[in-house]
């Protein structure tokens, strides 16, 4: 077992002569992450470069990773840090940098997209031949689940639940006949085609209207956009993510480390999807090739989305699933999170050390309380009263496998650099990054014959993705997947006869291989360097594009006018000049919001909107008679605008810790505000959302978003605003000085948060709208403001 540095102990030492000695190394042995790994603090505390640290020592012991990169934080582990006065002046050693930058093969994976590698995931694209029968049905569901929540129904709802009942019997009914469907087309086709009798088999799980609305949204899914996640790019395979066998495009001397960005997707439910299908093929895969060494590093870098405590996202069963199971396989699992009070406890019960940041709300703390007294029963007290006080990369260090007792860690520095990429950074990054190039066979390289040219690793993928769509024509297919096309329902009906005979079937057309990739669109190369260049920066003036492109103003105003006439760019007067942004950038620097922000993730489902829209609605009225009963005709999203205020406040202590300590303890926390009012935002999970003058003494001791919700980044295009929001809003400086005069706390950062809220339009059948009532996306409580 390798032993992984990630760190020096805090506490000082001294020699028999009392000079101070070097830090001691902390160390973890690779096998306690059979155990897993859960790093937890708040934002800024250290808790990604800790576990890049850790993934970096797994890649030295030469164990590959797949890490999910939720903002772009873990793409920079594809970046040597080829600096060794700084390495040396953080206590690490140049020459393992540079041994690092040599063993590692990265590779930058962008779901439905080609700024990176390009990868697409078909739910029902796992093999499930071979599979002990317990397992089979397990994956099966998961399936059914995946597709359901792709259709935007709410899994715990009784039309969700319903129908991944439907499509679970459904799958397990064709791979019983050894028809199993080898895509999601296959699928939706057999679907489509089911007569009268076919549906009858579902009637006691679903109606059959219901069924035939599901499957014509199930159609729609392999149309526009959206296909992409299905159809782009490389097919999900974890050979391929972690480097192994003749398919990975893989350099056998090194360790891959792949690295998939998740803000290539669009929506929180297309990186559910796609975090449940890398899950259920991970969970098949790890089951074909069991070890009871660490053989592989899985790791989320903000996990809270993807396994909260009620919501029930399609990735949350294949996650608890492989939280459980993984270690019995060798796949070790490393998770970090901002926000423990949203990570389901259950899950969190799977991990074995747990490496405690700074934490400042009182949610989180008593999150984590249970958890720290369970493995440290004896220093639980002191360990929470540290939490608040620790700086950037402080940890406490808490592995029952490796330590007796809790170790104040402060975090090694990093071999490879420490930054967010964005989508054009990592376009470059996949054009640029070269790997070195090697012949094939020593031998051929006799007589000063040059090697071959380096392979960018775009173009390496490039050639892999050619050569897997020029030998698409599937190998032959395991027992249950013995058919390649789905027999049509009259075939079907068929196969129901005792007396069958033994004919030649006629099949449905062959569907469209997941693998294979749509004809690019014709472009023009003008526009498309144009746009590049607009998306350098969040906006420009034609003088300053004129300068960056080398063409005359005129040139590229006109540049600019032909791209927000293909719908590419946009304008907007600012003062007495038009400035100009890209539309593929997801900004909106015209009404301020020239980089990406912040939004609570919606727990209101569609389907809870249909249930509240019962409750809520009445009757219209004509001439004081009662009238007809109104009804839902449409319900729309929309994101409002709250002002998040850190800040720090001294809070006295209690009298019995007063006795044996300081008097005051300093938190740091956040509130949230109305924009115009700055009334204080109030947040209960049952009565909904409020506002308050001012709700108590202590501003950190209000109840409010902090540990209860989960915040991720957007790009503020993709959401609905409420503009007069941003526009009516309150300056900063008016801000802080509202909050100073209601507590004894000192303002730090202003910020804006969007809040998801529900428009529910009502109007009596064949009239348009009459009322609007709006509810938050929080709870599903009607909202006043």
């Amino acid at each position: 077992m390798a032993e992984l540095l990630v760190g020096f102990d805090r506490a000082t030492r001294t020699d028999p002569d009392g000079v101070q000695a070097p830090p001691e190394a902390i160390t973890l042995d690779s096998s306690t992450l059979l155990r897993h790994v859960m790093a937890l603090g708040s934002s800024g505390s250290g808790k990604t470069v800790f576990c890049k640290a850790l993934t970096e020592e797994m890649l030295r012991a030469g164990i590959p990773a797949i890490c999910i990169d939720p903002q772009g934080d873990l793409c920079s582990l594809a970046l040597h840090l080829d600096d060794p006065e700084f390495l040396v002046e953080k206590g690490l050693d140049p020459e393992l940098a540079r041994e690092l930058a040599a063993s590692i093969d990265p590779v930058i994976f962008t779901p439905a997209s080609r700024k990176g590698i390009a990868m697409s995931a078909d739910p029902v694209g796992s093999d499930v031949s071979g599979m002990p029968d317990r397992e089979r049905v397990y994956a099966i569901t998961g399936m059914a689940t995946m597709i359901v929540s792709l259709l935007g129904y709410d899994l715990e709802g009784d039309d969700g639940a319903g129908l991944v009942a439907v499509f679970d019997r459904a799958l397990a009914g064709l791979h019983k006949r050894g028809k199993f469907p080898r895509d999601l087309q296959q699928f939706t086709h057999w679907l489509l085609h089911l007569d009268d009798a076919g549906k009858a088999e579902f009637a006691n799980l679903l109606d059959a209207r219901k069924i035939d609305q599901a499957c014509q949204k199930l159609a729609r899914l392999d149309v526009g956009a959206r296909r992409l996640l299905f159809h782009e790019g490389l097919s999900l395979d974890i050979d391929l993510l972690l480097g192994f066998g003749d398919r990975a495009a893989a350099d056998e001397s090194k360790t891959r480390v792949s690295i998939i960005y998740l803000n290539s997707l669009n929506t929180q439910e297309d990186k559910e999807f796609f975090v449940a299908a890398l899950t259920e093929r991970l969970y098949a895969w790890m089951l074909k090739n069991p070890s009871k060494e660490p053989q592989a590093l899985f790791y989320i870098d903000e996990v809270a989305p993807f396994i909260p405590p009620v919501r029930k996202p399609a990735c949350k069963p294949a996650l608890s699933l492989m939280f459980k199971q993984a270690r019995k396989y060798g796949i070790c699992c490393l998770m970090a999170t901002q926000n423990p009070a949203d990570v389901d406890y259950k899950a969190m019960a799977q991990f074995g050390t747990w490496a405690l940041g700074r934490m400042t709300t009182r949610q989180d703390m008593a999150k984590v309380q249970p958890t720290v007294k369970s493995l440290d029963p004896v220093h639980v007290d002191k360990i929470m009263e540290e939490l608040p006080a620790q700086k950037p990369g402080q940890f406490l260090l808490i592995s029952p496998d490796n330590f007796d007792h809790t170790r104040s860690l402060q975090t090694r520095w990093l071999y490879t650099k420490h930054e967010t990429l964005d989508e054009d950074r990592i376009e470059r990054l996949v054009d640029e990054y070269t790997y070195p190039a090697e012949p094939a066979d020593p031998d051929e390289t006799q007589g000063g014959d040059e090697l071959p040219a380096p392979q960018t690793m775009r173009e390496r993928f490039d050639a892999l993705e050619a050569e897997l769509k020029a030998t698409s024509t599937r190998p032959e297919a395991a027992p249950d997947r013995a058919e390649p096309e789905i027999a049509t329902v009259e075939q079907k009906d068929d196969e129901a006869e005792e007396d069958e005979e033994d004919e030649p079937e006629e099949t449905a057309a062959p569907a469209q291989a997941s693998s294979s990739i749509p004809a690019p669109p014709k472009t023009d190369p003008e526009l498309d360097e144009a746009d590049k260049l607009l998306l350098r920066t969040s906006s420009m003036f034609a003088k300053e594009f004129a300068t960056k492109a080398g063409i005359g103003e005129g040139a590229a105003r006109a540049r600019l006018r032909r791209l927000v006439k293909a719908g590419r760019a946009k304008e907007w007067k600012d003062g007495r000049v038009q400035r100009y942004f890209s539309v593929a950038g997801g900004l909106r620097p015209d009404i301020g919001l020239d980089r990406k922000v912040n939004a609570l993730i919606t727990r209101v489902s569609s389907s809870d909107v249909e249930r509240k829209a019962r409750e809520l609605r009445g009757r219209t009225s004509f001439f004081g008679l009662i009238g007809e009963e109104e009804e839902l005709q449409h319900a729309e999203v929309e994101y409002r605008l709250v002002m998040q205020l850190g800040f720090t406040e001294k809070v006295t202590r209690a009298f019995i810790k007063r006795l044996f300590g300081r008097d005051h303890d300093e938190l740091v926390d956040f509130v949230y505000l109305h924009p115009y009012s700055l009334r204080i935002v109030v947040y209960d999970a049952d009565k909904g959302i409020s506002l308050h003058e001012q709700p108590g003494e202590y501003a950190s001791r209000i109840i409010d978003f902090d540990g209860k919700t989960t915040l991720e980044e957007a790009e503020p295009a993709r959401l609905k605003l409420r503009e007069s929001d941003l526009k009516t809003r309150k300056a900063d400086d008016v801000i802080k000085a509202s909050f100073k005069q209601r507590f004894r706390a000192a303002p730090k950062t202003v910020k804006p948060v969007f809040l998801p809220v529900w428009n529910l339009h009502f109007g009596s059948p064949g009239r348009s709208a009459a009322r609007i009532v709006t509810i938050d996306g929080l709870t599903g409580n009607p909202l006043e403001w």
